[in-house]
C-alpha cells in the first residue's frame, strides 16, 4: 500500500475565470527561496473495504534543485533516494537495507521529479493537468487529469500551501469515491543545512 501510494504520485502531474496563470508564476517566485526542507510526515490510505485507514510515518529531506530522500519508518522501512541521477529504493530485510533491483525505482523517479517541482513551487507544468489555485487561510491547489487515460485511476489531487513561508503542507490523492491517500507534513524545516549524505547512504 505504501508503493502504492507513491506510484499514484507518478499520475500527478480549467484555471477558472478569476485564477491568472500569473498567479502560479507569483507562486514560483515566492517559492524561489527555499534551498532545503525537511519534515516528519504521515501517510494515510482510506478504502472502502478498509475498517480504519492504513497509517506510515515517516521523514523526508529535499535540497534544490531535485534531491529527495523519503524515509518510511513505521510500520516497515524503506527508504526512496531520488536526485538528478538516478533513484534508488531501499528495503529493509534481514536487519539491512537492501537495494530494490527490480526496476521500480526507475519509475518513482518521474514521480519524485514532480514532488521537487512542488516544493520549487511548479504546480501548473505539467500537460497531463489541469490547475486550479484558491487563497484562503492556506493556498488550496487543485490538480484534475486534462485527459482520459487516467480515467478511473485519479480523480483529483489536493495539494495545500503554506501562505507564511510557501512550504507544501499535505498531499490528498483522491482515486475515486472509496479510495484516497493523504499526506500531512508536520515539523517542516526549511533552509537548515542537510548533510549531502542524507541524499547519498542509507544506513
Amino acid at each position: 500500500m505504501k508503493k502504492t501510494g507513491l506510484i499514484l504520485l507518478l499520475l500527478l502531474l480549467v484555471l477558472p475565470a478569476a485564477v491568472r496563470a500569473d498567479d502560479f508564476e507569483q507562486l514560483r517566485k515566492d517559492s524561489a527561496h527555499i534551498a532545503t526542507i525537511s519534515a516528519d510526515f504521515v501517510q494515510k490510505k482510506s478504502m472502502k473495504i478498509l475498517s480504519i485507514p492504513l497509517i506510515s510515518e515517516g521523514k523526508f529531506f529535499y535540497a534544490a534543485p531535485a534531491s529527495i530522500r523519503w524515509e518510511y519508518q513505521k510500520p516497515l522501512r524503506s527508504v526512496i533516494i531520488s536526485g538528478p541521477g538516478a533513484t534508488r529504493r531501499y528495503i529493509a530485510s534481514g536487519g539491512k537495507m537492501i537495494e530494490d533491483k527490480t526496476g521500480g525505482a526507475q519509475a518513482m523517479k518521474i514521480v519524485f521529479d514532480e514532488v521537487a517541482g512542488w516544493m520549487s513551487g511548479k504546480f501548473n507544468s505539467n500537460s497531463a493537468f489541469t490547475a486550479t489555485l484558491k487563497e484562503g487561510p492556506v493556498t488550496q491547489i487543485t490538480l484534475k487529469p486534462s485527459g482520459k487515460n487516467m480515467a478511473g485511476m485519479i480523480e483529483k489531487i489536493e495539494i495545500t500551501i503554506s501562505r507564511k513561508d510557501r512550504s507544501v503542507q499535505s498531499v490528498r490523492l483522491v482515486e475515486n469515491a472509496n479510495a484516497e491517500t493523504r499526506i500531512d507534513f508536520q515539523h517542516v524545516v526549511i533552509n537548515q543545512g542537510i548533510h549531502p549524505s542524507v541524499f547519498q547512504d542509507v544506513q
